[in-house]
């Protein structure tokens, strides 16, 4: 019988179990909350459309809860895939049931789990990256007094190519107790199983499969204005068939925040050496902006050889001025320099309601000893008009240099209009000079409505340019668009 099978009666039986301990009484007050969102893309230069929905769905029955993500991903034309979706299809994506007891939780099915930083554990989803490390097992978690435990064991499938996969299983235990006022400990252990298969044939047995082993310490520590927190672990494999392959690995992290006044002190370090996994997460030490340029130029991290740190610093001047400031950098265990920025921003309140944004960003991104650099800067302006509306106008540029020395400089202009409260007015405008572009204007045009009943739709229409997109560490190259977009998202 297959994993997926068994996982699919364990969720089942909880269910039964569920109910039986609620009684009819509470099956029959059950109630339900999820979200719609839907999305129809014509590209117009493509002559081709795309279909994205996705339901999700919970189902409170006294202590049990019963949730399901169904996901319809269609494609008129196989060659125009804006999601990069491997195989797109109608199906159920995730399905769970979870009993809650006091104390005790059980769930089976899919779900969720970070342990600590995410240096030995995180499976998380980001619907907007495509990004799903969702594991499908079974997750308990007890409150024994001041100790917090948690056991599960589950799969998650990887893919690495169109006929290429790798399986993994998860097996995991981590207990976090109190030490005092003042300090939390917390313990974690991880065996880990890979296993490689193809959609047709087999993988060579001394190719095939790959187990190692994670433990982890941590620890959290506030005393007045200070909080530090600490994270270790180490890695240990080896290649169960062949004998070869070993792998020891460790990763290292902490933070620290000083709170003085009107100030504010934040710093972070990291230390990856062969520590890369599907199922871990750990911080970057990189600042994540909001602005769209240097979101673009996100740094994305090396978990098997790197260190590096992030310092920032921030203060309230008066009332009204707030002002941020830091840099990052990274380097391999030779000492080279893999990446380093420096950056600054600032927000300015006025009298009437006024609030101006400044950013700016300076860093580079090295590769065999050259470097790509970017030099960002923005502004944004959140303002009042004589009607009582509100209105948001943002200008951002860069100057990038490649490693071939070829230069060129990026523009963006953004327009934001609220006529009342329940309708945005948005448009977009972005130029380039480089050459290497099909074209070197965007301009997008979007519409929001909120209606009744938590529904809201968009209308959205011109080009957009592609690029890379960052959360978290995770970065997906969103394609180019020329076209129009719907979008209907539902809450109930």
């Amino acid at each position: 019988m297959s994993r997926c099978a068994l996982s699919a009666r364990a969720t089942i039986s909880l269910v039964l179990v569920g109910i039986l301990v609620s009684g009819g009484a509470a099956a029959a007050d059950a109630t339900a909350s999820g979200a719609l969102n839907a999305e129809y893309l014509l590209n117009t230069s493509r002559e081709a459309s795309a279909l994205d929905a996705r339901l999700d769905l919970d189902v409170l029955i006294g202590p049990v809860t019963v949730g399901v993500a169904y996901r319809a991903y269609q494609l008129t034309d196989p060659g125009y895939n804006p999601a990069g979706v491997e195989v797109p299809e109608a199906e159920i994506k995730h399905r769970y049931a979870e009993l809650a007891h006091g104390d005790l939780s059980v769930r089976a099915g899919h779900f969720l789990s970070t342990f600590g930083h995410g240096l030995t554990l995180r499976s998380y989803e980001d619907v907007d990256l495509e990004h799903d490390t969702h594991l499908d097992g079974l997750i308990t978690e007890y409150i024994l007094g001041p100790v917090s435990l948690t056991g599960l064991g589950g799969t998650v499938s990887e893919r690495l190519s169109t006929v290429r996969f790798r399986d993994h299983t998860i097996r995991a235990l981590r207990a976090s107790v109190p030490v005092g006022d003042w300090v939390t400990v917390a313990g974690s252990a991880v065996e880990r199983a890979q296993e490689d298969r193809l959609e047709e044939g087999e993988v060579p047995d001394e190719f095939a499969r790959f187990e190692d082993s994670v433990l982890g310490l941590e620890l959290e520590s506030w005393a007045g204005p200070f909080t530090l927190a600490a994270e270790y672990a180490t890695r240990d494999g080896e290649n169960p068939v062949t004998e070869e392959g070993e792998v020891e690995g460790h990763a290292a992290y902490a933070a620290a925040t000083l709170d003085v006044g009107p100030m504010t002190f934040f710093g972070e370090y990291k230390d990856y050496v062969d520590f890369g996994h599907y199922t871990v997460n750990p911080p970057t030490c990189v600042r994540e902006h909001l602005w769209t340029l240097m979101n673009r130029a996100t740094y994305q991290v090396d978990l098997d050889d790197e260190h590096g740190f992030l310092a920032e610093g921030s203060a309230l001047v008066g009332d009204a001025l707030y002002l941020v400031g830091g840099a990052s950098e990274a380097r391999t265990h030779d000492e080279d320099l893999a990446h380093w920025e420096i950056f600054g921003e600032a927000e300015q309140s006025f009298a009437g309601g006024a609030v101006l944004r400044a950013g700016a960003s300076w860093s580079r991104e090295y590769e065999l000893g050259k470097f790509t650099e970017h030099r960002i800067g923005a502004l944004d302006l959140d303002f009042g008009l004589p009607s009582g509306d509100i209105a948001e106008l943002g200008v951002e540029g860069q100057s990038v240099e490649e490693p071939s020395g070829r230069v060129y400089e990026d523009y963006l202009a953004s327009f934001t209009f609220y006529p009342g409260t329940d309708v945005t007015f948005s448009t977009v405008l972005e130029t380039t000079t480089s050459d290497t572009e099909a074209k070197d204007v965007w301009l997008m045009v979007e519409i929001k409505k909120l209606f009744p009943d938590d529904v809201e739709a968009g209308l959205s229409f011109g080009t957009e340019r592609g690029g890379k997109k960052c959360s978290g560490g995770v970065c997906y190259f969103a394609p180019e668009f020329e076209g129009v977009r719907l979008r209907l998202t539902k809450f109930f």
